[in-house]
């Protein structure tokens, strides 16, 4: 008797230990709905904007893992299928290049910023002393010491300023690459102490609420009319996560949000997730709107 029941405990604990193993990967599969992966170029909007949508998609049950990566590479891990989505499709001029080589492989779910504009800018004071189109630089690179300060290397404004140094025949200028944040030092530096300074800028960006700064004209075209901010995505995405293409469907925001959000995480150093936290936090009406059909 005594060791049928020891025997009936250990077939008891046994049992128990093995409902426990199968049924605990069921309830992760209630609560998790998969994982959204992002590539982000390294660039204030695109990296609250893309914590933003970590925020929303995370409350809906999904895993967002965000990828900073330079924009060329973000665009051929798309086609390749590594990467599901990008919020930084700057077309149809700034990312021409990539649409070109990869756009077979991607679609442009919907735009998410309506409204764009980058080329050059000088400082206003130097903007009002006659430098106020990129043609005024042609004769002038001694004002500038020869260098047009850039952003990161594989940003399509840099492609587009190669174009602009051709289409000028800026030929006495060098196109410095460095990073958005050093660009901003660098031209922080100039109008403290006065100097000429000419930055490759876009916009929404915070540096035209920081500095006093003017958008040089472009008569060629050569930056475009201004782009609009779209969604990217792998071709099938749509078929993998249906809600989640269709919340992209919906997700836009105004300029001056993006602007905002970059002031914040720029200028003010707030954390980019509390930034989007923040935000959420207080615009539940617009994130339910966006968000109506997954609940």
């Amino acid at each position: 008797m005594k060791y049928g029941t020891l025997f009936a405990i250990a077939i008891l604990g046994l049992a128990v230990m093995f409902s426990g193993c199968v049924q605990s990967p069921q309830s992760t599969d209630d609560t998790e709905k998969g994982t959204i992966k992002f590539g982000l170029p390294p660039w204030p909007g695109v990296t609250v904007k893309s914590n933003v949508v970590k925020v929303i998609l995370e409350e809906q049950g999904y895993n967002v893992e965000l990828n900073q990566l330079d924009a060329g590479i973000t665009y051929a891990k798309l086609a390749d299928g590594d990467l599901d989505v990008s919020l930084a499709g700057w077309l149809p001029t700034t990312h021409e290049e990539y649409w070109t080589q990869y756009g077979n492989q991607l679609e442009m779910v919907h735009v998410n910023v309506g409204k764009t504009a980058l080329g050059l800018a000088v400082p206003t004071y130097t903007y009002e002393a006659g430098i106020q189109s990129i043609t005024d630089l042609n004769g002038n690179e001694e004002l500038f010491d020869g260098k047009i300060i850039g952003i990161e290397p594989g940003a399509g404004i840099m492609s587009n300023t190669e174009k602009a140094i051709d289409s000028y025949s800026l030929s006495g200028y060098e196109l410095q690459s460095s990073s958005t944040p050093a660009m901003m030092a660098e031209l922080a530096r100039a109008i403290n102490e006065d100097e000429n300074i000419v930055v490759t800028v876009w916009e929404p960006h915070s540096v035209f609420f920081k500095f006093d700064i003017k958008m040089l004209d472009d008569p060629e075209k050569v930056y475009g009319d201004g782009d609009k901010v779209y969604t990217i995505a792998r071709t099938d995405f749509k078929d993998d996560y249906p809600e989640v293409y269709e919340f992209f469907q919906k997700f836009e925001v105004d300029p001056s949000v993006q602007s905002e959000w970059i002031y914040k995480y720029s200028d003010e150093g707030m954390d980019p997730e509390e930034v989007a936290e923040e935000w959420v936090a207080n615009n539940p009406e617009l994130v339910a709107n966006w968000t109506s059909h997954m609940n």
